[in-house]
Parts: C-alpha cells; sequence; structure tokens
C-alpha cells in the first residue's frame, strides 16, 4: 500500500476525456508508473466508466498483454489509478517511423502487435467475459523491449451470451461500418 506522498511526479505524458496521465516515480522503490489522475467532477455515467476501467485492470494480473495494475488511491477527491509506464503508443509509434525512417511498421512487427492484442482481446472475453469496445492505436501500448499491452477499458461492456450487454461506445475512425451506417437493405 502507497499514499500520493510516496509518488513523485515527472509530468503530464497525456490527456483524456475524464483527466491526466502523469508519470510518477514511486520513490521508495524507484518504480516508474503511469497515473491516471481522474477528475472528483465526474457525472455518474463518468464514474461508472472509471470502475469499469479500474475493475478491468485489476482483475487482468494475468494477462501478458494487459497493462498491469500497481494501486488506486484518492488524492484531494479526485481518483488517482496507478499502471505500468509503457514507452509510447502504437499511433505514436507509427508517426516516429514514418517521420523519422521514412518507412512503414515492418510487417513482421504488425503481425506481434495483432498477436498481443488479439490475445489481450481474447483474455477479457473468456476470462472476465468483458469486450474492450475501444480498440485504437492510442490504447496499444509499446513498452522499451517491444511488448505489447492494451489499455483503456472505460467503456468495456460484460457480455452476455457474446452479445455486449451495454450501449454502443467506441471512438468513430475505429468503428464497425455497421455501427455507422444503417445496411438492413
Amino acid at each position: 500500500m502507497f499514499t500520493a506522498a510516496d509518488l513523485l511526479d515527472e509530468g503530464e505524458i497525456g490527456r483524456g476525456a475524464f483527466g491526466f496521465v502523469n508519470r510518477m516515480v514511486h520513490t521508495p522503490t524507484g518504480v516508474v508508473m503511469a497515473v491516471k489522475r481522474i477528475r472528483s467532477t465526474l457525472n455518474e455515467s463518468e464514474q461508472t466508466q472509471t470502475l469499469k476501467d479500474l475493475d478491468v485492470v485489476v482483475n487482468s494480473a494475468n494477462c501478458a498483454h494487459i497493462v498491469r495494475f500497481y494501486g488506486a488511491l484518492f488524492q484531494e477527491g479526485d481518483c488517482w489509478i496507478c499502471m505500468e509506464m509503457m514507452a509510447t503508443s502504437l499511433d505514436k509509434f507509427y508517426k516516429f517511423v514514418y517521420r523519422n525512417i521514412r518507412s512503414r511498421i515492418p510487417e513482421a512487427v504488425l503481425g506481434k502487435i495483432a498477436t498481443a492484442v488479439i490475445s489481450a482481446l481474447d483474455y477479457l472475453k473468456t476470462e472476465l467475459q468483458v469486450i474492450h469496445r475501444d480498440v485504437k492505436p492510442s490504447n496499444i501500448l509499446i513498452d522499451r523491449e517491444g511488448r505489447v499491452k492494451l489499455c483503456d477499458f472505460g467503456i468495456s461492456g460484460q457480455l452476455v451470451d457474446s452479445i455486449a450487454k451495454s450501449c454502443e461506445a467506441g471512438c468513430k475512425p475505429y468503428m464497425a461500418v455497421s455501427y455507422l451506417v444503417d445496411i438492413s437493405d
């Protein structure tokens, strides 16, 4: 167990709909973490999404392709979710490769990324009966050793007989066409 006083804030590394993500160091151990700082002003729906994210991460300790959870705490009313620090996201990695190497990500690397993502999605479905529903490059993380992990489960849905119980969700550019257009004719 640790407190906010044990964490040294090294600055913001990202932001999302519900708050900020900061790079922090657990000073007693030197462990570097990504700390998702979720605003205390969330409405009930946003709180539910936050709890879903926390629940999935906590219950995914046995999956090598889902970010590790270190703990959660409340600081000044905000919820801090402490997770494994990864080096980059797939969208940033792609931009780096394209801009600096003037190339595309090699097919063998894409295969490794796809395998890791599919493994994480399979774990979520078979072990937790959850579907992610927001798989996109910014939610696929890569560490310095090339390990690939999935994150951000806030809009995940519970499965009942392989059908999501909750309504449609996700980021429009990555949604299935069937969610975006009526293809009944």
